[in-house]
Formats: C-alpha cells, sequence, structure tokens
C-alpha cells in the first residue's frame, strides 16, 4: 500500500480497486492487473500520494459499505460485465449476481461528493458507464469484449499517466495508446463518458484556479491564435468548423493573417499575434507540416513558450497525415484528433475546456 509522509500536507487520492471473477465466469487475470496497477503507481513521481485499497471477490452487499467506509476518489472495477444486465459480481455462494445500470447510477448518485471517476474495466460495460456518469464527471467503460491483455495493458497506461499527474482524459487516451503500443486491435473498445467540468487531478497545492484564470484573462488579448495553411481542405475546415465551434463557446480567437498590419514586415505580424494570444492552435496536416511559414509560427509559439516556462502550443489533428512528418518536438505534444469518427465530439470538449484554463506549466 502507498502511504504518504511528508512535511508538506498533500490530498492522498484512494483508489478502490473492486474485483469479482465468480464461480460460474470465464477466468479473469484479475491478479495481473491489480498488480500492473501497483507497479505503475509505485513507478511514478507522485507515488507517496495515492493509497490503493483492493478488495477481493466481491460481493453485492460489499458495495455500499465499501464505498462509505473508504470514500475513494477513483473506483476501479474488475470484472465481467453483461451488456444491459449489468455487472457481475458474487453472491453468498460465490455464483454470478448481476447488477442493473439503475442500481449502480443510484449508489453513485449517494457517494458523489468523493468520487471523480469511476473505471469500468469490464466486457460491454458502456451501458452501466453512460448510467453512472449522470452524477460522476469521468466514467470509464467497455463498448464491446476486451481481451484480458488489451484489459491490463490498457489500465496500466491509465494509472502510469495518473501518476504523473495527467488529467483523467489524457490518461484514457495513455491507455488507448497503450493498447496500440502491444500491437493489439483493441484500442477503439474503451469508451470514456466525460464532462468538461471535470478538472485535471492535481496533487499539489496550487494557487486558486479562478484567480489564475482572471489573470491569464487580463494578460492576453486572445484565448487562442490559429496557425493554418491557407489551402484546401484546410481552410475550409478552419472557418468553417473549428472558428465557430470555439466562437459560440465564447472564446477570444484570432486566425493566422487577422492581426496583419498593412505596411509591417509579416514575420513581426505572426510575432505579435502569438505574443498576444494564450495558446497557439496548430492545425496539423500534410500539407501544414511542408509549409515554411506555419513551422515558423509554430516553432515561434513554442519558443515563447520556453522562455516563459509554459506549454503555449496547442496541436489538433483535422486532417489525416503521416504521423513520420511530425518533427520530435511536435510529437511530444499531446494532440487532440478533431477528426476521429467516434472521438471528435469528446475531443472538442476538451479543447473547449483547455483553452478556458490557466497556461500549464513546464
Amino acid at each position: 500500500m502507498i502511504s504518504s509522509l511528508s512535511r508538506v500536507e498533500i490530498a492522498v487520492k484512494k483508489i478502490l480497486i473492486l474485483t469479482a471473477n465468480p464461480k460460474n465466469t470465464d477466468r479473469l487475470r484479475l491478479d495481473e492487473e491489480v498488480r500492473e496497477i501497483q507497479a505503475a503507481l509505485d513507478q511514478s513521481r507522485n507515488r507517496d500520494q495515492f493509497e490503493i485499497i483492493t478488495r477481493w471477490a466481491v460481493r453485492v452487499d460489499d458495495l455500499q459499505p465499501i464505498l462509505m467506509d473508504y470514500e475513494p476518489q477513483i473506483v476501479h472495477f474488475s470484472g465481467h460485465g453483461g451488456g444491459s444486465q449489468g455487472l457481475a459480481l458474487e453472491d453468498e455462494l460465490g455464483q454470478m449476481q448481476l447488477v442493473s445500470s439503475i442500481a449502480l447510477a443510484g449508489l453513485f448518485k449517494l457517494v458523489k461528493a468523493n468520487v471523480e471517476c469511476v473505471f469500468l474495466n469490464a466486457c460491454y460495460s458502456e451501458e452501466q458507464a453512460k448510467a453512472i456518469h449522470q452524477h460522476i464527471n469521468c466514467v470509464v467503460g467497455m463498448n464491446q469484449a476486451i481481451g484480458d491483455r488489451a484489459a491490463v495493458k490498457f489500465a496500466k497506461g491509465f494509472y502510469q499517466a495518473i501518476g504523473r499527474s495527467k488529467s483523467y482524459t489524457d490518461a484514457f487516451e495513455f491507455g488507448c495508446n497503450a493498447i496500440d503500443l502491444q500491437g493489439i486491435p483493441e484500442s477503439s473498445t474503451p469508451v470514456l463518458q466525460y464532462k468538461a467540468e471535470e478538472l485535471p487531478p492535481r496533487f499539489d497545492k496550487v494557487p486558486d484556479r479562478h484567480a489564475l484564470l482572471d489573470q491569464d484573462q487580463e494578460n492576453f488579448q486572445y484565448d487562442a491564435y490559429i496557425s493554418y495553411v491557407d489551402q484546401e481542405p484546410d481552410t475550409t475546415w478552419v472557418w468553417d468548423v473549428l472558428l465557430p465551434r470555439l466562437e459560440q463557446a465564447n472564446l477570444r480567437i484570432a486566425v493566422s493573417g487577422d492581426l496583419a498590419s498593412p505596411g509591417v514586415a509579416r514575420v513581426v505580424n505572426i510575432e505579435q499575434g502569438i505574443q498576444q494570444a494564450k495558446r497557439t492552435i496548430i492545425v496539423l496536416s500534410g500539407a501544414y507540416l511542408a509549409h515554411y511559414e506555419a513551422t515558423f509560427e509554430n516553432i515561434l509559439g513554442q519558443t515563447i513558450g520556453i522562455q516563459e516556462g509554459t506549454y503555449r502550443l496547442l496541436p489538433v489533428k483535422a486532417l489525416p497525415f503521416d504521423n513520420a512528418q511530425l518533427p520530435t518536438r511536435l510529437s511530444m505534444l499531446t494532440t487532440l484528433d478533431l477528426a476521429h469518427p467516434r472521438r471528435s465530439e469528446r475531443e472538442f470538449e476538451r479543447l473547449i475546456h483547455t483553452l478556458r484554463e490557466p497556461l500549464p506549466q513546464m
């Protein structure tokens, strides 16, 4: 178990892992999954800021007292899912007892004051995830059956990111990528139910978030500067899709070329535009990565951020391109995939949420 011993007061996050593998169900590698979660957190820089609580062979009658007694921030369930029938827990004889989506949603409504994230690592658990999401900001489920190996790798990637102070949404993406890195074709099985109000988990003391946000608003004329290549189909996507979406969210947006003062060198106009905006959104495409002026804009935005000790660049993917074209300095940044057929809506919400937040520190 990870404990917290520090002169500085740190809020310890409790991760409650509940497992169930009833006698009349297929055997699962639950012990390996728990071991990988523990190892992922033990190896993180924030290992002293978590407490892992594991309960095996959980019965239906155990759920209420366990959640009330431990008051966890993250609830992780490993076991079997039954789709519309519910999650499979155990009865007094160790046999399967299904718990309905309605009952689970009602339970998490009662404990929502403490729980930040629910992780259902069980086949066909998307319906339960959606029900619980009525009361919990961040819920992970599975839209179909998931293999043991994919489930373990996904959990490991998720908690490796959580242990390094990533947000729940970023942790989800790291989990999906962990599946891809292993060459397992199941990275589209996990699904995330997410509300934009969710804040990244923080484990240190920080100034008041609203005060930081107000200060950011005062320091910048724009919330974002959009760097793109004025070629089709990039131009149409920026002006007809991206810009209207951001302006509908009441964000102050400047588009490359908007701030050009007549008679002034273009490089000066670009520099002024990027400096006046809190973040620089770079619209990645094959044309963008091959364009010299776009390269100048994103290098400038990244350089200004490095000088300040902040992350200024915010890459988004709107069109297909060869990832091999990405320079190393950009490939290291998390890219929002606004063109993904299943995740685009959630990615747009993440983009808007990020633009409203203070600049992240390096």
